[in-house]
């Protein structure tokens, strides 16, 4: 890799949000590197740099790390595919992550709206300067691209959630308006490093009974949708203000 000066790293957890990623930014330069695929794009002052992470926090926390060690970048980004806890979000809209809240690891505690840090992780998206800017880039979004991007914190756990009754309690007790798998452990491993670190995930199911169905059939499509809007705003000096 030629050295730049933005380094980005992307953790890809499943494969078809690793062949959308790399198709839609233009990624090439495809190689292995410790039993992991990875491929790149080097434009001006920027250099992307994707990994096929894998399914799971282990899998998701170690590529991380990988990336963070051999490439030491400025960013790294959590992305892919969620379900939504509000009935404000609808599919193919797209969530900025403030806060992380591992669910899974507090199993027999109630929550509450202020967890133990420790099941706590944030984003560069929690502190306010920053935070603007993204408002600033998703107003830009909306009025020339058409899509619909929000703030707001995420339920992590890896446990699908695909039933109203607890769907309703990570919305309640978490204030929480999306969920995943990995997203804890992507921006926990950036944390530990001193690397900044966004989520951005989009919408393919309620969160409900229809889960799966949904995530069939919504989930190429929407990756669709997200991917041109983080290619926007890599590329083309959103993230030179950060």
């Amino acid at each position: 890799m030629i050295n730049s000066d933005i380094k980005v790293g992307i953790i890809c957890p499943l494969d078809i949000e690793y062949k959308s990623c790399k198709k839609i930014l233009k990624l090439h330069h495809e190689t292995e590197l410790a039993g992991r695929l990875i491929s790149s794009r080097r434009e001006k002052d920027i250099e992307v740099i994707a990994v096929k992470a894998g399914v799971g926090k282990i899998c998701c926390a170690s590529a991380a790390q990988l990336i963070i060690d051999k490439f030491q970048p400025a960013y790294i980004f959590d992305i892919g595919a969620a379900g939504s806890l509000s009935e404000e979000l609808n599919i193919n809209d797209i969530v900025c992550g403030e806060y992380s809240f591992e669910y899974d690891a507090c199993t027999g505690k109630k929550l509450g709206k202020t967890p133990p840090d420790d099941d706590k992780t944030f984003t560069v998206i929690s502190k306010p300067p920053c935070k603007k800017v993204f408002q600033e880039f998703s107003s830009w979004v909306r009025e020339t691209m058409g899509m619909t991007i929000q703030f707001g914190n995420i339920a992590c756990g890896e446990k699908d959630v695909k039933n109203t009754e607890f769907k309703q309690k990570l919305r309640q007790e978490l204030d929480a308006i999306t969920c995943n798998w990995e997203s804890s452990a992507v921006l926990k491993t950036a944390q530990i490093n001193g690397v900044k670190s966004f989520s951005l995930r989009v919408i393919v199911d309620f969160a409900d009974e229809s889960m799966n169905d949904d995530f069939n059939a919504n989930c190429q499509k929407a990756l669709e949708v997200m991917f041109p809007v983080l290619n926007e705003f890599i590329f083309e000096g959103w993230i030179n203000r950060i």
